[in-house]
């Protein structure tokens, strides 16, 4: 059950997703070169992805004030309660950082400063499993050419985290531009709230994870065809009784 706060917060997502329509094979030549994962377990890693939070966050974007982070880490109280995903190189470099963040006595950051539709109900229905993505950023260093595979170790790890721990959607706060890059991964993002000026224009919006399992068993995007690797068995998904008989 999603509960709402209506204080104000400083996480929707704002990157820019400079070539996003690469094409596949593109994208393939750099994905052998990065990896997504969990990184909670690695304490130099998960520094690191602090650190970006606080470039982007507080240097680059000016969202935050860095004088209220003099270890120049950005860190929140939504930290304890998420998964970190970090997207690394073959150096053992941090390109880009996320977190899920699961439901907890402090809800969820979204929820601080956006409204939803009176009408919403899915929200809201309590035989879901819910988590929000949040702080996604990219470090500006990586060289353009390998940012839209970074995208997509970074969509296929938070997709394979959530299904090992048996999540059903996603709630995230996003501005208009980044729905360019929902479309080449065919996920299905439904607006749950109307946009609101924060630090630019952002919308709240739900994925069924259910939903995106049929796009990704169907083979129909190639851009997703790794999706399920390392995925073990247990966790995969299974074709829904519409696309099986489809």
């Amino acid at each position: 059950m999603i509960e709402m706060s209506a204080q104000a917060s400083s996480d929707s997502l704002h990157f820019s997703t400079p070539n996003i329509h690469a094409p596949v094979d593109h994208i393939a030549e750099w994905d052998d070169r990065v990896e997504g994962r969990r990184i909670d377990g690695d304490p130099s890693l998960l520094d690191a992805s602090y650190r970006l939070r606080y470039q982007v966050y507080c240097l680059e974007r000016s969202f935050l004030n860095g004088a209220d982070y003099p270890s120049q880490m950005e860190q929140d109280e939504f930290d304890r309660h998420s998964i970190h995903i970090g997207v690394v190189n073959h150096d053992g470099e941090l390109l880009a950082t996320a977190r899920l963040v699961q439901p907890s006595m402090v809800g969820l950051p979204m929820f601080r400063h956006c409204q939803i539709f009176p009408q919403e109900t899915e929200l809201f229905c309590e035989t879901n499993r819910t988590v929000e993505i949040s702080r996604l950023c990219i470090s500006r260093n990586l060289k353009r050419r390998g940012r839209s595979a970074v995208i997509v170790a970074m969509y296929r790890a938070l997709y394979q985290a959530s299904k090992r721990n048996g999540w059903s959607h996603w709630v995230v706060a996003t501005e208009p531009s980044l729905q360019r890059l929902v479309a080449m991964f065919a996920a299905p993002f439904r607006a749950i709230g109307p946009l609101i000026d924060y630090y630019g224009p952002v919308a709240p919006y739900l994925v069924d994870l259910h939903a995106w399992d049929d796009v990704i068993l169907s083979g129909t995007r190639p851009v997703l065809h790794t999706f399920l690797d390392g995925l073990e068995p247990k966790f995969r998904p299974m074709p829904s009784e519409a696309f099986a008989f489809a």
